[in-house]
């Protein structure tokens, strides 16, 4: 237990003396990583925008399809009802 907050405060201190440092080292290493996941990002950005474009096409093709065939439906049917097919 004793060597546990030996190291807690061990850490405390170097955070204390060298934070700055570590936090500009950190930064300076992961620019590159930080670039990369932008641009990835904004693949999949791109992707999924024309994946929902093709989808919202393809859903409004089908409604406008259904709608067209229930129409042709109604005008071919009798006053009774009955489809005349």
């Amino acid at each position: 237990m004793v060597r546990f907050i030996l190291g807690a405060v061990a850490g405390g201190l170097a955070v204390w003396f060298y934070g700055e440092q570590l936090r500009e080292f950190a930064e300076s290493r992961t620019k590159g990583v930080r670039a990369g996941a932008v641009d990835t990002l904004q693949v999949v950005e791109k992707r999924a925008e024309d994946v929902l474009d093709r989808t919202k096409e393809q859903v409004t093709s089908v409604l406008q399809a259904g709608q067209e065939a229930l129409r042709g439906r109604t005008l071919s049917s009798t006053p009774g009802g009955r489809s005349t097919s």
